[in-house]
């Protein structure tokens, strides 16, 4: 069978990007240069770089971002340290080359500023929500005995290659007749189509919710074809492991992804509140929202836990951290 597997792919931020950033951090040590006083921030102070001085402040805030753990600040402390001059280092000589008066820097820079204010205002409506109740966290565990109770991890021996539209086809019909994975390597040398060949390990809770029922159907030996990032994927199953998570360990888990999930159903009730209350004119009307379809919803706050589709990546290591697999895995379901 033949699998088409839909995701996003997020693109690297572009040197302009970078720029602006700089010039906004700077923009930001200037301004605290000036409201703090010189007798307030020199006992603050850490570095100075040209003159500019860093503080405690900042480097306290950089270590709470890495989330450093105590026993490792003072290694930490310093090579941070060592980033924030570098980093200052260049935002000066941004602005001795006049960086930021070029334009696509400066609107970098507003649209950084408004995705910070907006990003603010929502975590600052999310950031009293409740811890989950125990009722909660047991009714998620129980409505979910795959991720937890019966929990498996299914190791597969699979071919990753890039077939273009020529053969799409031929690659169908193999999908339905291949009983091994020799023959679609030989059919691939047939085509000069270079592949790779590995062994991966993917848990229940990694596995995109349409793809665990066919995983779950699959007997030793059974081929799976699997498209996902315009690659196909042909996996052979060579074993299913039995792996629950016991009760006490799923806790903490599920507790992080309500969080997650009530944060995010917070944000979009506010940005649909805000958007009621709002008056929006399309100046252009090929830009307006299609007849019974909804604006985009609020993106969850930068504080909750990151879920990810995993759908784009089918092959999970089997040595992935579990707390990190569960909280990724779970958008399919």
């Amino acid at each position: 069978m033949y699998q088409n597997s839909a995701f996003t792919s997020s693109n690297s931020c572009g040197n302009i990007a970078k720029v602006a950033l700089f010039i906004a951090v700077a923009g930001l040590l200037i301004s605290c240069g000036d409201k703090n006083g010189a007798t307030e921030k020199a006992g603050q102070s850490i570095v100075r770089v040209n003159g500019d001085e860093i503080t405690i402040h900042q480097l306290n805030n950089e270590l709470q971002r890495a989330n450093v753990q105590p026993a490792q600040q003072d290694v930490a402390s310093k090579q941070l340290t060592k980033a924030l001059v570098d980093r200052q280092i260049l935002v000066q000589q941004a602005l001795k080359d006049k960086l930021d008066r070029n334009p696509n820097v400066m609107q970098a820079i507003e649209s950084a500023k408004t995705q910070i204010l907006a990003q603010a205002y929502l975590e600052g409506k999310v950031a009293a929500i409740p811890a989950p109740t125990a009722t909660e966290v047991n009714e998620y565990r129980v409505q979910h005995p795959e991720i937890f109770a019966n929990r498996k991890i299914y190791v597969m021996e699979e071919l990753s290659f890039l077939a273009d539209a020529s053969v799409k086809s031929e690659l169908e019909a193999l999908s339905n007749t291949a009983k091994t994975l020799d023959e679609v390597t030989q059919w691939l040398d047939s085509k000069q189509i270079k592949y790779g060949r590995a062994n991966s390990a993917h848990a229940a809770e990694s596995v995109p919710k349409q793809l665990l029922g066919k995983f779950s159907q699959m007997a030793i030996g059974d081929l799976i074809f699997v498209n996902a990032n315009g690659r196909t994927m042909v996996g052979r199953m060579i074993e299913v492991k039995n792996v629950p998570i016991s009760e006490a360990d799923a806790k903490p888990l599920i507790e992080r992804i309500l969080v997650s999930q009530k944060r995010k159903e917070a944000a979009e009730a506010e940005l649909t509140r805000l958007r009621g209350l709002a008056k929006i004119e399309y100046l252009n009307e090929k830009f307006a929202p299609s007849a019974g379809t909804e604006p985009a919803a609020a993106q969850p706050p930068a504080t909750a836990p990151v879920v990810e589709d995993k759908a784009a990546s089918p092959e999970i290591g089997a040595n992935d951290n579990l707390d990190k697999s569960i909280e990724k895995g779970l958008s399919g379901l």
